[in-house]
């Protein structure tokens, strides 16, 4: 009986301990975060977005597709979830690497072409300390 309320007792503190370290997910190395993607104001669709971690030796890019209304949900193959610490923030048009432009609404294309152009591979500089889980994160670029 002992046992039981001991093993209960553990139970319960790493319950806590779960909670306390502000990130849902199975891996507390992880952080969820969903959110919207505005550039200058507006919301950005068909978007690339990768969260890159500073040890990428140990760590994986976190990456999501915006939606027509620039949410998005940051992923690690099929795990939810953004590695703590800190993050370059990429932003880019799927469809670069192969040469083609994503067809985008005609009324965001300028700040969808200008947001690449600034927040795309091999260019952005653009940096985020994650600390914790957010389902309401604003990626708010200029």
């Amino acid at each position: 009986m002992m046992r039981v309320v001991r093993m209960l007792s553990c139970l319960g503190w790493l319950w806590l301990l779960t909670i306390a370290t502000g990130c849902s997910t199975g891996d507390q190395r992880l952080c969820e975060i969903e959110g919207t993607l505005r550039f200058q104001g507006k919301p950005i669709p068909n978007v690339q977005i990768s969260f890159e971690p500073d040890d990428l030796s140990a760590k994986s890019t976190s990456m999501a597709m915006s939606d027509a209304n620039g949410h998005f949900v940051m992923m690690i193959g099929s795990t939810p979830g953004v590695f703590k610490g800190k993050n370059k923030v990429i932003c880019d048009d799927p469809m670069a690497a192969m040469g083609a432009k994503t067809p985008v609404p005609a009324e965001v294309e300028n700040d969808y072409r200008a947001l690449c152009a600034k927040y795309g591979y091999g260019k952005s500089k653009h940096e985020l300390t994650i600390e914790k889980s957010n389902k309401s994160f604003e990626l708010n670029l200029d």
